[in-house]
């Protein structure tokens, strides 16, 4: 009975602490979103009668930005890094942008290889973000050639209503160091991110 007594004041006073922590967590996300999402869809809306030249340097500038913010944000993550891969003009290949946090920067998305086929199919595929919490546990052909320095990641496609245009991702090294909810945050900015690269590759708005 001793025992029992004991123990639950110590299991409740856990419980109680890990309230606290998912509610610190649920207030950093909801700063996060207030302070960077809303200022980045509103900078979307200011480019649409720039020149091309211009919205491209907007759009690389906010992806720059996203990258960073988002780091800092999942700064709780040991190991994170987040980064932005851009696809190409000829649709073939999606390029990293530098990384925010860890700096090992990830080799690029090629068609045609088991990496960058399934990257592109990611891009393509419904879902607004993928998670893969243990790349240890997953059929080894399924994320051929993913997972150098990671173990877990998420990627959120960036996309208009009609194309590609790119994918968001985070991993850290530490198996189920990412949750859902990273995914949902990611997916949102992916999406803002989608506008302003949609916008940087149409044309009209001025000169160039």
């Amino acid at each position: 009975m001793l025992m029992v007594g004991t123990v639950v004041p110590v299991a409740a006073t856990a419980w109680k602490r890990r309230e606290e922590e998912d509610e610190e967590t649920s207030d950093a996300r909801a700063l996060l979103l207030e302070q960077s999402l809303r200022p980045l869809l509103e900078l979307a809306a200011t480019t649409t009668s720039q020149p091309r030249s211009e919205r491209l340097r907007t759009a690389k500038s906010a992806a720059e930005r996203v990258v960073v913010e988002l780091a800092n944000a999942f700064s709780d993550v040991s190991g994170v890094r987040v980064v932005v891969f851009r696809i190409g003009e000829d649709g073939s290949v999606m390029e990293p942008g530098q990384p925010g946090g860890r700096q090992d920067r990830p080799s690029a998305f090629v068609r045609g290889t088991p990496r960058g086929d399934k990257a592109f199919e990611v891009l393509q595929g419904p879902k607004p973000f993928v998670r893969v919490p243990d790349l240890s546990e997953v059929d080894p052909d399924e994320w051929q050639g993913t997972g150098n320095g990671y173990q877990t990641f998420i990627s959120a496609p960036i996309r208009s209503s009609e194309d590609g245009l790119g994918l968001l991702t985070v991993d850290a090294p530490v198996a189920d160091a990412l949750e859902e909810r990273h995914g949902a945050t990611l997916a949102l900015f992916a999406a803002a991110l989608g506008v302003l690269f949609a916008e940087a590759v149409r044309g009209g708005g001025g000169a160039s």
